[in-house]
This record gives C-alpha cells, sequence and structure tokens, in this order.
C-alpha cells in the first residue's frame, strides 16, 4: 500500500515536468516503472531507448499464448502509426515470422531477456519467407514497416517491455 502513494507523486512529478518519452497515447494509464528509472509506463507501451539516448514509446497489444502469437497481426488492414504487437515467450525462442494472412507491410525486431534488440528485418505482407535472427531472442514486436528506423531505433538498442520483470501485465 505504501508504493501506491509513491506511484502518485512520482506521476504527478512526471506530468509536470514532462516525461521525456515521445508518442505516449493520452488515454493510457500509468501503472508501472522501470527500476532505476522514474519514467511511468503504461502496461501496453513498450519505451525503446535509442543510441542518442531518445526514449520511444510504442503502443502494443500483447500476444502471449499459442493461440495469440499464432495469430498475430493476420487479417487486419490497418495499424496505428504508433501501435504494434509485442510476442512474448517464457524461455529464449528460435521460431521464425512469417506473413501469410497479414495484409499490412510490417518490421519486426527481436529482443534478448535483457531487453537489448538483436535483429530488426522487414517483412513484405501476405509472403511465407521465414524471418528469424541468427540466435535466440525471448521477445519480438512488429510494428508498422519502417517505424523502427523513422525512429532512429537500431539493434544494439534497448527496450523495457510490459512482460519484463517489474513491468506487471495486469
Amino acid at each position: 500500500m505504501r508504493i501506491l502513494p509513491l506511484l502518485v507523486v512520482l506521476f504527478l512529478l512526471g506530468v509536470a515536468c514532462g516525461s521525456g518519452v515521445d508518442d505516449i497515447p493520452e488515454t493510457l494509464t500509468p501503472t508501472a516503472r522501470p527500476t532505476g528509472d522514474t519514467t511511468l509506463l503504461a502496461s501496453n507501451v513498450a519505451i525503446f531507448t535509442n543510441s542518442a539516448g531518445e526514449q520511444i514509446a510504442l503502443e502494443v497489444e500483447i500476444a502471449d499464448t499459442p493461440d495469440e502469437r499464432s495469430q498475430g497481426l493476420m487479417n487486419r488492414e490497418d495499424l496505428a502509426e504508433n501501435a504494434g504487437m509485442l510476442f512474448v515467450y517464457d524461455d529464449d525462442h528460435q521460431g521464425g515470422f512469417w506473413m501469410r494472412n497479414t495484409l499490412i507491410p510490417l518490421s519486426i525486431a527481436f529482443v534478448l531477456e535483457n531487453g537489448t534488440i538483436i535483429d530488426i528485418q522487414d517483412m513484405e505482407p501476405e509472403t511465407t519467407k521465414l524471418h528469424r535472427p541468427d540466435e535466440r531472442y525471448r521477445n519480438a514486436i512488429e510494428a508498422n514497416q519502417g517505424w523502427f528506423k523513422r525512429k532512429g531505433i537500431a539493434v544494439g538498442d534497448v527496450v523495457a517491455i510490459p512482460s519484463s520483470p517489474g513491468f506487471p501485465v495486469p
């Protein structure tokens, strides 16, 4: 119970001072914060930190069951500019992604358990080419094709995601 007043104070300070995070949708309620950082996060927002130290937000749908991961973003005709899908795995994973029945051109970032991006690939709609990195990964994040590049996010940058330790998904 003692943490709730602290979170409220930190949230109010963040509102008054600005969070330094671009593009967090106003409709989201901050619910968690990374350890050692005062930036408050909404439960469905991934926060990327690029090599310039800029923080960029992406609102994500979370796919953490086999059925949700299998469905992904299939059969959708559009995706908001700052929206994407976070694929969460319990253990390191080597599986690939394809675009069968996916109508939107996407980019995918493969992420280690510690949040480091190890690969980013562009994927073309309605293809069966497999996309996967050369090494095992813990999570993958899909966004509109070119989103990572437009935001200055590259391999080696880091992301704090809702499913990370300290980021409980309600």
